[in-house]
């Protein structure tokens, strides 16, 4: 990690084969533009999709090898989840997701045990309540709508709504998660000013040390 600090989350990561099938039913959806005839979306990159299982924010480095050695003990009493990518949905007015199948139960257990560890441990998490386990797929262009209150309702983007619809019956091929990742945020090192993830630790599952 660099610096004194870092924008750390823990994740896991879908197989080569169930990116490929997703792949191909997102390449059969064909683009979509805004009423003005934008880009609507912005499609996230192979290389960044994963599984958002807890997020951190900034760690400094001390605390971010004590949080890693705790993630070790997490992962030695879970075992390896089977999962797949199903169906699809939307958050707020801007995100296109795809939805998780199979252990689910064991994922809501995993995401809790591991944020119980990093307040074990001295993190102070983000306690906002945590959407549905998902692999985010696309963000609608554009900025948000200003204005609005909290208790407006907000519009989805044109475009993402038929996507989702469309994904409604997606089923992906099973794959087994077998490794907890602690992942780095880089912000702006990613494509067209976006952020890269890099993985700097790697717990696997089951693993009793």
């Amino acid at each position: 990690m660099r610096g004194r600090s870092a924008r750390l989350f823990a994740a896991l990561y879908p197989s080569d084969e169930a990116l490929d099938h997703l792949g191909l039913a997102l390449s059969a959806l064909g683009a979509v533009a805004l009423d003005d005839g934008r880009p609507s979306l912005r499609w996230t990159p192979r290389d960044l999709m994963h599984l958002t299982v807890a997020f951190f924010g900034e760690v400094a480095d001390g605390a971010a090898e004590d949080l890693g050695r705790a993630l070790d003990e997490v992962a030695d009493t879970t075992e390896p989840l089977t999962l797949h990518l199903r169906g699809a949905g939307t958050f707020e007015d801007r995100i296109l997701f795809a939805g998780v199948g199979g252990d689910a139960e064991a994922l809501r257990r995993l995401s809790a045990a591991t944020a119980e560890a990093a307040s074990d441990v001295g993190l102070r998490l983000d306690r906002r309540p945590r959407q549905r386990a998902h692999l985010t797929v696309a963000r609608a262009s554009g900025p948000r709508t200003s204005g609005r209150r909290k208790t407006d309702p907000r519009p989805t983007s044109p475009g993402l709504a038929e996507l989702a619809h469309a994904l409604a019956v997606y089923e992906g091929p099973r794959f087994t998660a077998d490794a907890l990742c602690l992942v780095e945020s880089i912000p702006g090192a990613g494509r067209s000013g976006g952020p890269s993830y890099e993985v700097v630790r790697t717990s696997q599952l089951g693993v009793r040390r």
